[in-house]
């Protein structure tokens, strides 16, 4: 389209154009993100249904170049269809016991009050899921570079991830620039690692074998989760350098 739109062709003279040299494609996507092009990418996007806890949604809200559907607690009786937690594998048999009598203490305030009084019980453990859908600038460009910083939450980290992850195939020129260039699109994209210790800031690139800040943001946050990296993900961390 940017042949059409900046170049005079007609759509059709485009079309053959790309047909006859594919290599086109890749040329103009990066020209467009390279020259701050930007407003391109909100003609593309897509939609994720994600369940995190409610400490990741509010976070996650906080995005307003978006649209979001999510779970009601309002509406969804927990009295009937238990409230789901999600916590980090290291707090997770620290917080149970506490989490479980949440759980009766709601069903006792349900007994005598609505779902939407009941709620006020309950805890930003509990799971929520929520339909969200963001338009490729929104999320390449400005919710990449500030969610998948070492400095951000480590589950929202972890969600950004993998929403990243589910758009690499389908956006694999745009999703492989990006991957490129994320310290350099957001100015404190590396700053929590700078501002380390030295002897925390060896510790952790020891750890996770890499000096580079998005692949120890990759594997500290799948590790905080105990959970395995998925490909394509992998793939891109795995070609990096390692130390």
């Amino acid at each position: 389209m940017s042949d059409v739109l900046y170049r005079g062709y007609s759509l059709e003279e485009a079309l053959k154009r790309v047909r006859s040299n594919p290599s086109l494609i890749k040329e103009r996507l990066t020209q467009l993100l390279r020259d701050g092009h930007h407003n391109v990418f909100e003609f593309i996007g897509a939609s994720w249904l994600i369940e995190g806890s409610r400490a990741l949604t509010h976070e996650l809200v906080r995005h307003r170049i978006a649209s979001y559907w999510q779970e009601s607690q309002r509406y969804v009786d927990y009295a009937k269809n238990p409230p789901r937690f999600i916590i980090p594998p290291s707090i997770a048999s620290s917080l149970s016991p506490l989490l479980d009598r949440l759980i009766e203490g709601y069903n006792a305030v349900r007994g005598t009050a609505l779902p939407e009084d009941a709620r006020y019980i309950l805890p930003n453990a509990t799971a929520s899921r929520i339909w969200v859908l963001m338009n490729g600038r929104e999320f390449f460009l400005n919710f990449m570079p500030l969610r998948t910083g070492l400095g951000a939450f480590h589950e929202i980290r972890l969600i950004a991830w993998l929403m990243f992850n589910a758009l690499i195939d389908a956006y694999p020129i745009t999703a492989r620039w990006v991957w490129g260039h994320l310290p350099r699109l957001h100015p404190d994209y590396c700053r929590h690692v700078l501002h380390l210790s030295e002897a925390r800031r060896r510790e952790l690139e020891e750890r996770y074998g890499s000096r580079d800040c998005r692949v120890l943001s990759v594997r500290s946050a799948f590790d905080a989760w105990g959970l395995p990296i998925p490909e394509p993900l992998r793939g891109l961390v795995e070609g990096e350098g390692s130390m």
